[in-house]
């Protein structure tokens, strides 16, 4: 059932941001830090599968490696673009800039709405786990989100109050739109096209996971050409 991924995942932000007006003060940080460990394992995983999926081909017994250069040419030049036009730098300013504005305006409900829709709204999962689930209809990406939304907004919601519930609406707007767009463009994309996609997404999906694991920093939203590129060399004959 298309869309089923994202309603889980608006469960799981209204749940996580009903325990912690609940009880969230009873949750010692080093619980939090071990659930989000847990999610960026479960990401991580995800991520690898993804991939292997997307590069992986078995023919009468025999596994075969295929799309390695183009993924390469993806990588390198998707991720300069990225960098170049600091599209994760960018994010992060447009999310403060809304912050300020509704601080100004003293209003505590729109400030945690706003902090909170900007955390779980924009992402590689907000991205490619919708394109997932209209595509392939796979749930997992999103249902994967939904236990990761669920401790960032009951992280969220002791601080900055209920408004955070309240980002499930934008974030089924935003998911279950990219969820049609997918499911009218699967007539489209070639075998290729689809396997670009699943690899350079899932790509970008295990970096998330390493972040989440590692501490590590990596600008994963600066990725984003990747896919983008990705699907254009996929149309190109002989690579």
């Amino acid at each position: 059932m298309p869309g089923l991924g994202t309603l889980v995942d608006m469960t799981g932000i209204v749940a996580g941001g009903a325990v912690a007006l609940s009880c969230g003060r009873l949750f010692p940080e080093q619980l939090k830090n071990m659930m989000m460990k847990v999610c960026g394992i479960a990401v991580f995983v995800i991520g690898i599968t993804g991939i292997m999926q997307g590069m992986l081909t078995v023919s009468g017994g025999n596994v075969t490696v295929t799309g390695s250069i183009p993924l390469l040419i993806s990588l390198v030049v998707g991720a300069g673009i990225g960098e170049a036009l600091g599209i994760e730098r960018r994010i992060e300013s447009l999310g403060t800039l809304l912050q300020r504005q509704v601080r100004g305006g003293g209003n505590g409900f729109a400030d945690g709405f706003v902090k909170a829709s900007m955390v779980v709204g924009v992402g590689a999962m907000a991205v490619m786990g919708p394109i997932t689930e209209g595509l392939y209809g796979d749930h997992s990406m999103l249902i994967a989100k939904a236990v990761f939304d669920f401790v960032i907004i009951m992280a969220l919601t002791v601080p900055y109050g209920r408004g955070c519930l309240f980002a499930s609406v934008p974030v089924g707007i935003l998911q279950g739109s990219l969820t049609v767009l997918a499911c009218q463009a699967k007539a489209f994309l070639t075998e290729e096209a689809l396997a670009s996609l699943t690899t350079t997404g899932s790509i970008m999906i295990l970096c998330l996971g390493i972040n989440l694991i590692w501490g590590k920093d990596i600008r994963v939203a600066n990725m984003l050409p990747v896919v983008v590129i990705g699907l254009a060399l996929s149309y190109v004959p002989g690579i």
